[in-house]
C-alpha cells in the first residue's frame, strides 16, 4: 500500500510538471510563430553540418555529430534506496557521405563524464566506428564496429526510445554490461515491403575492436512493412533470431545459446502501440527465458507531449534463471528470481521532435522467486531527463 499511495502521488507530479511545460511552450508559440521557432531551431541545428556539397563526387556531406543525456532518478525498494544525477550519454563523432551518397563513414566516441557505474573519464570506449557501402535500398553492406539490432529495443537507436532504459528481454539478451556496440559486418536492406539483415560480429567487445578471440554471435532478421496495407503511418511486423557461440573470452552474449523475438510495431495518427515476444535459450547455469511486452502511447498534444506505458512480464525455468539488471536497480545490487513483472507510466515533451525532449517517467520493478539472499527485489524508481542529438 505504501508504494502505491507513493506511486500515486509522484505520477501526479510528474504529470504536473510536464503539463506545465507543455502550457508554458503553448504560450511561447502564441508570443512567437511556429514558422519562426521552427526556422530558429533549424539553423541551430544545421550547424554541425559542418560541409554539405551533393555536386562534389567525392565527398558529399561531413558532419559533427553528438548527444548528450542527462537523467535523475531515484530508488525506493525494498533492498534500500538510491539516487543519482547522471549524465547518462555524451558521445561526439563525425559522420561523413562520399562516392555519391554510396559510402557513409562513422566514428563515435563515449565518455563517462558523470556516470553512477564508472569513474569520470572521456574516453570510455568506440561505439560506431564502420563504413558503409550503400548500392541502393536493396543492398548495404556494413564493415567495423556498430550496434546489432535485436527486438524492438534495438529497433531503432536510444536517441529515439520513448522510455528511459531498454527492457527486461534486451537486458537478458545484452546482459546490460555497457558492451552493446560489436565489431563485424552485417548485409542489410529492402526489397518491397519486406526488409531484411544478416550479421555476424565478434563476442569480444572491450573499448576499441576487442581481441576477436571471445567466440561469435550471428543475427538475423525478417521484416514486413504493412503500412499501406492497413493505412497506418507505421506498422512494421519482425522476426529476430541470434545464436551464440562463446569462449572465455566472451564479453557480451554469454549467457544465451539462442535467441528470438517477435514484435509489431504500429502508428495510427495519435496512437501508438508495440507488442513484443521474445525466448532465450540459456546456458545450463541461467536456463531458458520468456519475456513478454505491450506498449501503448498516445500523443496528448500533437507532436508534442506524448504518455507512454509499458508493460512487462518475464518467466525463467530456472529459479535464478532471470538477473535484474536495470541500470537504476543495479544501484542498490544484483537480484535474481524466475518470475519478473513491470510497469513504467512516463510522459514524453519534445522540443524539436525527437533532437532535442524532456522525459519523465516512474517504474515499478517486481522479481520474486529464486533461491538465496539475493533473491527477490520490489522497487519504484523515478526518473527524470533530458534527451538531445545532434
Amino acid at each position: 500500500m505504501k508504494y502505491l499511495n507513493l506511486c500515486k502521488w509522484r505520477c501526479l507530479a510528474l504529470t504536473l510538471a510536464l503539463a506545465a511545460t507543455a502550457s508554458i511552450a503553448e504560450s511561447t508559440e502564441t508570443i512567437q510563430s511556429d514558422s519562426t521557432q521552427k526556422s530558429t531551431l533549424d539553423k541551430l541545428w544545421d550547424l554541425p553540418v559542418l560541409y554539405k556539397n551533393d555536386k562534389n563526387p567525392f565527398i558529399e556531406e561531413f558532419d559533427f555529430t553528438g548527444r548528450f543525456q542527462i537523467d535523475y532518478f531515484n530508488v525506493d525498494s525494498t533492498r534500500g534506496n538510491n539516487d543519482f544525477l547522471e549524465i547518462r550519454r555524451f558521445r561526439l563523432g563525425v559522420e561523413s557521405w562520399l562516392a555519391d551518397r554510396h559510402l557513409e563513414l562513422k566514428m563515435t566516441v563515449d565518455t563517462a563524464l558523470l556516470a553512477y557505474h564508472t569513474p569520470s573519464i572521456f574516453y570510455n570506449r568506440f561505439t560506431d566506428f564502420f563504413l558503409k557501402y550503400h548500392a541502393n535500398d536493396a543492398l548495404n553492406v556494413r564493415v567495423g564496429k556498430f550496434e546489432p539490432h535485436f527486438g524492438y529495443d534495438r529497433e531503432f537507436s536510444d536517441i529515439q526510445q520513448k522510455f528511459f532504459e531498454r527492457g527486461i528481454l534486451d537486458d537478458q539478451v545484452f546482459n546490460n554490461t555497457g558492451n552493446d556496440y560489436v565489431s563485424g559486418a552485417s548485409v542489410l536492406g529492402k526489397i518491397g515491403n519486406w526488409g531484411y539483415q544478416a550479421t555476424a560480429f565478434s563476442d569480444s567487445v572491450e573499448r576499441a575492436f576487442g581481441q576477436f578471440n571471445g567466440g561469435y554471435s550471428e543475427l538475423y532478421e525478417l521484416s514486413y512493412d504493412f503500412s499501406k496495407a492497413l493505412g497506418a503511418a507505421k506498422a512494421l511486423w519482425a522476426v529476430d533470431y541470434m545464436h551464440m557461440e562463446n569462449s572465455s573470452h566472451s564479453d557480451v552474449f554469454n549467457t544465451l545459446n539462442n535467441a528470438a523475438a517477435t514484435y509489431f510495431d504500429y502508428q495510427s495518427g495519435r496512437f501508438c502501440i508495440v507488442g513484443q515476444g521474445g525466448y532465450g535459450n540459456g546456458t545450463p547455469a541461467k536456463g531458458d527465458v520468456y519475456a513478454f511486452m505491450i506498449m501503448p502511447s498516445y500523443y496528448l498534444m500533437q507532436d508534442k507531449l506524448e504518455a507512454v506505458l509499458r508493460c512487462q512480464y518475464a518467466i525463467g525455468d530456472q529459479s535464478n534463471g532471470i538477473a535484474l539488471m536495470n541500470r537504476q536497480d543495479k544501484t542498490i545490487g544484483s537480484f535474481t528470481g524466475d518470475n519478473y513483472a513491470s510497469v513504467y507510466f512516463g510522459l514524453d515533451y519534445y522540443i524539436y521532435g525527437q533532437k532535442c525532449k524532456l522525459m519523465a517517467g516512474e517504474q515499478l520493478d517486481d522479481l520474486t522467486g529464486g533461491t538465496g539472499k539475493h533473491a527477490g527485489f520490489r522497487g519504484w524508481t523515478t526518473l527524470a531527463g533530458f534527451r538531445m542529438y545532434w
